[in-house]
């Protein structure tokens, strides 16, 4: 059983590096943070990922093209999505949806949660 986590988090630096800073007490994690489509198309190939979250803030525009891109790069990533831009997305473009505003100790428990249940 696979006990490393790959995420991707797609939102500002600040975030992304809060987010970092959350998951690194497991020591099991990779993490790549992106802040717009741009970067996240320019990932290097061995990248991989098994959780892709979504800040409230990233894009409107940009949204729906970076999470079909996630969906055909990483067809078995879960994708979840920070706040009400779910409503920018069709229901097969994501997996599950947090609160905007959601604690960091709650979002780690829901990647944890999230890449526990796709590997179960």
């Amino acid at each position: 059983m696979r006990t490393t986590t790959n995420v991707l988090s797609l939102g500002p630096g600040e975030w992304t590096d809060a987010v970092r800073h959350a998951l690194a007490p497991t020591g099991k994690n990779g993490f790549w943070g992106v802040n717009n489509i741009w970067d996240l198309c320019a990932l290097p190939q061995p990248v991989s990922v098994d959780v892709a979250v979504f800040h409230h803030s990233f894009a409107r525009n940009g949204l729906r093209d970076a999470a079909e891109y996630i969906r055909r790069r990483w067809p078995n990533a879960v994708i979840l999505v920070d706040g009400e831009q779910v409503e920018q997305l069709d229901d097969p473009l994501y997996d599950d949806t947090t609160r905007s505003g959601i604690s960091l100790e709650d979002l780690v428990s829901m990647i944890e949660a999230s890449a526990a249940a796709k590997s179960g």
